[in-house]
């Protein structure tokens, strides 16, 4: 289990109703780590979760984690980088 949550990141959701839901990291602080998944939980709305109740994924986009930290990402880059991780990148990139 990787302790270094990079922003941009992927993580999966380990305990509450939300259990296995796969989010990007939007914001962390000391205890918190900010999660968004650009359908429910928007850029505006993140999910606030305790740092010991998510587990960082192995996997990243470089692009999104660089605009997620420019704070220039919109929700639909949000759900459209979850979606390819979830089904696999071997579908074409579509821009």
């Amino acid at each position: 289990m990787m302790n270094e949550f990079i922003i941009g990141g992927y993580a999966v959701s380990m305990a509450g109703h939300d259990s296995g839901k796969c989010y990007v990291i939007y914001q962390k602080d000391s205890e918190y780590v900010y999660l968004v998944d650009g359908k429910i939980r928007t850029i505006d709305r993140p999910k606030k979760k305790k740092i010991m109740h998510v587990q960082m994924l192995d996997q990243s986009n470089q692009t999104l984690t660089d605009k997620v930290i420019n704070k220039s990402v919109i929700n639909e880059e949000i759900k459209r980088a979850i979606k390819l991780l979830q089904y696999g990148n071997s579908s074409k990139e579509v821009e």
